[in-house]
């Protein structure tokens, strides 16, 4: 992992706060928002989120799991995956109570089901969660290295094995299952059989997010530009690039970028891109995402006023291309969207 996103994380997910000295008097180097560090421009133009509903902390199907269980298996509590539906529902893996949750927008209980395997006895370490076809689910077991195709009542229809360390799962127009694997060096596309039917070898940038097309995508990064990448042929891989992002800001913030990240797509088959850059300080000086066509054009970009929350919980995009995440308190957990202009 790039040196300074681990700086970033760090940053990120304690909420230090950076100062800087000028003269004899410490100052502070940005405006704390959401427990984050952010240059004072951009404190006051970035945009708020907004909350969807609130869920209580707790073990019963219509709770989910928090910071107070969350210490004997050390996830840091709340849901480890979500995914957003185009109804305005949204499926939590509740790792902590073992079972994957159904919730309406009001933060009701529609369903939720026990993970395969899971007892009093055996913990299983659920990482990452796609919707597959018809509504089935993808779930990725990290501890044992396994993606399990289940129905909505849990039953498990297909198990993959052989995965361990990804980075994210992520699904295609056809149902098929994408994992990123970074200790493979490989982006690996399986139909909903199980079978494996494509292989991007020596990749490690590539991404579970696709074009309108199906075709992988990824992004690279350095301290001064971003470039987005797409994979037209696999055995060999082949890639080409769509487009580049380079950072525009003063030279004097001393900023650079930390992070770039696909963070996913939306009904229309727009993707997203998010772009972050700090000083030497974790004072954040941007914090964008950028909507984007599947040749890599602009539609649409923000920066976001962002909540901290630890790996490998990350954002996702609802079907109607809303930014979809979570902030919490010490009662309850709270689903939360960025609407981009």
């Amino acid at each position: 992992m790039n040196k300074n996103l681990i700086a970033f994380l760090i940053v990120i997910s304690l909420g230090v706060s950076g100062v800087v000295s000028a003269g004899p008097v410490a100052r502070p180097a940005g405006f704390l928002v959401n427990g984050l560090q952010y240059e004072a421009g951009l404190a006051s133009s970035a945009i708020a989120h907004k909350d969807v509903c609130s869920i209580a902390y707790g073990t019963a199907d219509n709770n989910v799991g928090g910071d107070q269980q969350g210490n004997k298996h050390r996830i840091g509590g709340a849901p480890t995956a979500y995914c957003p539906l185009a109804d305005g529902s949204f499926w939590v893996l509740d790792t902590l109570n073992q079972k994957a949750k159904h919730f309406a927008a009001d933060g009701s209980l529609i369903s939720s089901f026990a993970f395969p395997e899971s007892s009093s006895e055996k913990f299983i370490y659920m990482e990452d969660m796609a919707m597959a076809l018809a509504g089935d689910l993808y779930l990725y077991n990290a501890a044992q290295g396994i993606v399990s195709r289940v129905n909505e009542k849990g039953i498990s229809q297909v198990q993959i094995e052989g995965l361990p360390d990804s980075r994210e799962i992520g699904v295609d127009s056809k149902g098929n299952l994408l994992v990123a694997n970074p200790v493979m060096q490989s982006l690996l596309r399986f139909n909903p059989a199980g079978e494996l039917i494509e292989r991007y070898d020596g990749q490690t940038f590539l991404s579970t997010v696709v074009d309108a097309n199906d075709k992988p995508l990824g992004v690279k990064f350095n301290d001064v530009e971003a470039e987005l990448f797409r994979a037209d042929n696999a055995s060999p891989t082949v890639t080409v690039s769509l487009a580049k992002f380079p950072l525009q800001l003063a030279k004097e913030s001393k900023a650079h970028y930390v992070s770039a990240q696909l963070i996913g797509s939306d009904a229309k088959k727009n993707v997203y891109l998010q772009l972050i850059a700090c000083d030497k300080k974790g004072v954040i000086h941007q914090y964008r995402v950028i909507r984007l066509s599947s040749e890599g054009k602009i539609l649409g970009q923000a920066d976001l006023l962002a909540i901290a929350f630890l790996y490998p919980r990350r954002k996702a995009i609802t079907p109607d291309g809303k930014v979809f995440g979570f902030r919490s308190d010490k009662k309850s957990w709270f689903p939360i969207t960025f609407a981009l202009p």
